[in-house]
Order: structure tokens, then C-alpha cells, then sequence
């Protein structure tokens, strides 16, 4: 929870359940997932499909999760400031195994070998590794020597102090788990002078608080199997955050709408210091929780792999045609994500900007294997449009950002007018100008917001056409109801 865009974990909450001292043998794929790293790691994540499902299903939130995945460990290198990974690896369990040839098949892939091993590559530029025990291993993207320096028997590679303490949680009393090693990631020197903008901090010594925030250690996020009302983030730092506590959950709330990952909720979250631990604990919205489950695409690249075999193999009893079933699903999570942009509630149009982006990235990484082409070119046109709204939002904030600092350096030389060169009015002498640099920039404000909006409600009604166009198109198509 550090400086501006650069601490906030996008939605960030989940769960805490009951963390006791023992571990399982199930604790040891992470850490062993750590050891056999292709690179330095410096995230982990742990998901258990049937708990996460439960638990949304008992909150009356929606999901679209498989029924044919159990399990999903992952590791990555995660960019912190944008919460997009370098690279993915790690690995599922399936229902049951699956041989490389059936899976390239499935995929439209093809099976290559390396180191020995029978991989194989799919045109979503991921390596996918049959390795047994109704397991799938995943890499992403499909980088060759990245693959061959994972599939080493003999590979050992570092592992982060703060990821190994977490790896130790015991997975069967987590639904999720996820948390990011940040050790010498930020310098006090800069997020001192980003954190003095903060309306938050502004009765605080920033070089003090920015002293404590660069010394984060990491940031660790878990579900339990419990409820999503007792929900719990903890931040841990190399020396004590407690002079943070009485401003701790208003921060949150700056960081992550700076952020435009905005999470309401965090506003009323309990806060406790325990030691150089800072925790939040609150109850965990809808859009938080799919906001931290879509940080990374392995969950849903295991989910279309198994979906898409299973679909396979119901196709001779059933009939269904495959394009029907993979086009309903597509349109129906661009819908879902159309929905998050409609519900989002920006402060300001610099946050709306940077959700649309995150909405549009979303539907970029959708699986478009089996989906009607005309379906696919609609996805694409929707997170353009998004993209395109946000960049139109930024521009008119630079340039009112460019007017406000020209208007703000002529208010300091005169108030009055000129005429032929000569000045009229007195450098702060005896005329007062109601037209002075603040009333200007606060018109310059308002205009920019209202060209955002504008632009933003534009964007929302063509995509809202276009959407009614498709449905139409498909449901008479396929003869099922879009």
C-alpha cells in the first residue's frame, strides 16, 4: 500500500481463515513451484476452485468459473506499479490426465519437446506441460528458453524470504492466496515527494511516512473457506507502521482510487498493527474480489483447457455445435465486463481512464478458441472503444493541465489588462480581477470533466448498439438465446 499508482493491489482484500502452524503436503508445491523458478519470482498465488465458487455463490455474486478444475499454484514476476506479469508459470489439476497429442488437438496447437519433455504450444502464446497425476502444468508466455531453463530437473533457484514464509500457509484452509515480495522495490526519496500530494497525509511528515512505506516487505492477500465477510490484507514492513494506523484505511482508499482501482469498501475495514505487520479486515466486494482473481491468466487459461476438452468429449452424445457454446460464453463475459465499467463509480477521470484500460486488457485476454469470428471482432471493438475513451480522457487532462500551469504562471506578473504593449493593472496593487488563475482553472476543471463525460457516455451508447446488433445476429445464428 505504497505511493501513488505504485503500492495499490488492484482490488485487494480476501479473506482470512484460521492459520495454523502446520503445514500439509499439499504447502510443498509452492515451494517447490519456487525452487524450480525459470527466473526470479517475486509472486505466489494458490487458488481452490470449489471453495472461491461457494463462497461468491453464498454472497449472491455472480462467477463463471469451471466445475472441471480443483486447483491452481502459480508463481510469477509480477510489474508492480501495473500488476502485469512478466511471465506465469505453474500448474493444475485437471479431472483427469491428458496426453500432449489430444490436448494440441483440442487447441489448435502442436506438440514440441523440450529437454525431453513433450510440450505444447497454443495460439494464446502458452506452453502447456502434461506432467501426470491429473496435472497440467502452464507457462506463459510460450518462450522456448524460458521452458527449458523450468523443465530442468536440476534447476534450483533462489527463493525470497518473505514468498517461502508464505508458501508455508496451509492451503486446506485457503480458498485463495496470493501474495507479492517487495523488498527494495520503492525509495523513500521519490514516494516522498508523490505522497505529499495526499490529501490524507497532508497533516503528516511525508520523508517520515515515506521512511516507513519504502520499507514494505511484501503484501499478501488470503481467502479462507469461511466467508467473504471477514476478509483481510496484510501489508509486512522491516520496521513498525503503527504511527500509520489513524490514517491507515483512508490512505487505502486515496492509493487505490489514484490507482482507479477503486475499492469502496476498504473504508470501513477494521485496522490492526501487530508488530511490523499492518492488516486490514473488512468484508470484500464483488468487483475487489474479480479484480485480485484476474491479476493472472493461468486460472483462466486451466479453466478454457479443461472446458474445452470436456466440451469435446460431450460433443458425439450431445450434438452441440462447439463454435455455439465457446461464442455464448465469450459474449457473455465481455457483457459481464461491460457491466463493470457501467457500475464503476470514478472520483475523478483520470481513474475512470486507468479502469477502462484494465476492462479493455481484460477482454483482450479472453479465449477466442471455437468463438464466431464476428463475435471476436465485437470484443475487440468494445475494448478499443474503451481504450480509445481513456486515452481521449487523458488528453484532455493533459491539455487542461497545460492551460491551468500557463494560467497560473500570467497570474503571477499583473491583475487588469494590457493595451499596446503597456500594462494597465499593478502587480497586486489596489485591482482585484474576479477572472484571477483559480476561478480560471477551476473552469478549466470543469470543462475537461465534462468532455470525459461526454466522451465517456458516447462510448457507452456505441457499445450498447453494437452489443444489440451482435446478440441479435448470434441468437438467430446459433438459435440460442445471447
Amino acid at each position: 500500500m505504497l505511493a501513488s499508482a505504485r503500492f495499490s493491489f488492484l482490488a485487494l482484500v480476501m479473506c482470512f481463515a484460521v492459520l495454523g502452524n502446520a503445514a500439509n503436503a499439499q504447502n510443498e508445491k509452492l515451494n517447490e513451484l519456487l525452487l524450480r523458478s525459470p527466473a526470479p519470482a517475486n509472486s505466489i498465488g494458490y487458488l481452490h476452485l470449489p471453495s472461491l465458487k461457494k463462497l461468491m455463490a453464498d454472497a449472491n455474486m455472480s462467477h463463471n468459473m469451471t466445475d472441471n478444475v480443483e486447483d491452481v499454484w502459480l508463481i510469477s514476476d509480477l510489474e508492480p506499479t501495473s500488476l502485469v506479469p512478466r511471465w506465469e508459470a505453474g500448474y493444475a489439476t485437471m479431472q483427469k490426465d491428458i496426453t500432449a497429442a489430444d490436448l494440441a488437438a483440442a487447441l489448435k496447437g502442436y506438440v514440441d519437446n523440450i529437454g525431453g519433455k513433450d510440450v505444447v504450444w497454443t495460439p494464446k502464446q502458452t506452453y502447456l506441460v502434461p506432467i501426470g497425476q491429473q496435472r497440467m502444468g502452464f507457462l506463459r508466455p510460450a518462450n522456448r528458453s524460458l521452458a527449458a531453463d523450468w523443465l530442468k530437473s536440476d534447476s534450483k533457484s533462489s527463493v525470497p524470504e518473505y514468498l517461502a514464509s508464505q508458501a508455508k500457509q496451509p492451503e486446506k484452509f485457503l480458498a485463495l492466496l496470493l501474495a507479492i515480495d517487495l523488498k527494495d522495490a520503492f525509495s523513500p526519496v521519490p514516494l516522498a515527494s508523490r505522497i505529499a500530494q495526499f490529501e490524507t497525509l497532508k497533516d503528516q511528515d511525508s520523508s517520515a511516512v515515506a521512511t516507513v512505506l519504502a520499507s514494505v516487505q511484501g503484501v499478501s492477500i488470503i481467502v479462507g473457506r469461511r466467508s467473504l465477510q471477514e476478509c483481510i490484507l496484510s501489508i509486512d514492513f522491516s520496521q513498525s507502521p503503527a504511527a500509520l494506523k489513524p490514517v491507515a484505511t483512508a490512505l487505502l482508499d486515496e492509493i487505490l482510487n489514484r490507482n482507479g482501482t477503486a475499492a469502496p469498501e476498504v473504508k470501513d475495514w477494521a485496522v490492526k498493527v501487530d508488530g511490523n505487520r499492518l492488516s486490514f479486515q473488512g468484508a470484500i466486494s464483488e468487483d475487489s474480489l474479480q479484480g485480485v482473481l484476474e491479476i493472472f491468466s493461468v486460472r483462466q487459461q486451466a479453466e478454457e483447457v479443461a472446458d474445452t476438452l470436456r466440451h469435446k468429449e460431450t460433443e458425439p452424445q450431445n450434438g452441440d455445435d462447439p463454435a455455439s457454446y465457446e461464442s455464448k460464453k465469450y459474449f457473455d463475459s465481455v457483457t459481464a465486463n461491460i457491466e463493470r465499467v457501467r457500475k464503476y463509480e470514478a472520483q475523478t477521470t483520470g481513474y475512470r481512464a486507468k479502469w477502462n484500460d484494465q476492462v479493455a486488457r481484460r477482454i483482450d485476454q479472453l479465449g477466442t478458441l471455437n468463438v464466431d469470428p464476428q463475435l471476436v471482432d465485437y470484443g475487440a471493438n468494445v475494448a478499443g472503444l474503451l481504450r480509445n475513451n481513456a486515452l481521449t480522457i487523458r488528453g484532455g487532462n493533459i491539455a487542461a493541465g497545460s492551460v491551468k500551469a500557463q494560467e497560473g504562471l500570467s497570474s503571477g506578473y499583473s491583475y487588469g489588462y494590457s493595451y499596446g504593449g503597456y500594462g494597465v493593472g499593478y502587480g497586486g496593487y489596489g485591482y482585484y480581477d474576479p477572472n484571477t488563475s483559480s476561478d480560471y482553472q477551476r473552469v478549466t476543471d470543469v470543462k475537461a470533466r465534462g468532455a470525459a463525460n461526454a466522451d465517456y457516455r458516447s462510448t457507452l451508447s456505441r457499445i450498447d448498439m453494437m452489443t444489440s446488433d451482435v446478440r441479435r445476429a448470434m441468437t438467430d445464428k446459433f438459435k440460442v438465446q445471447f
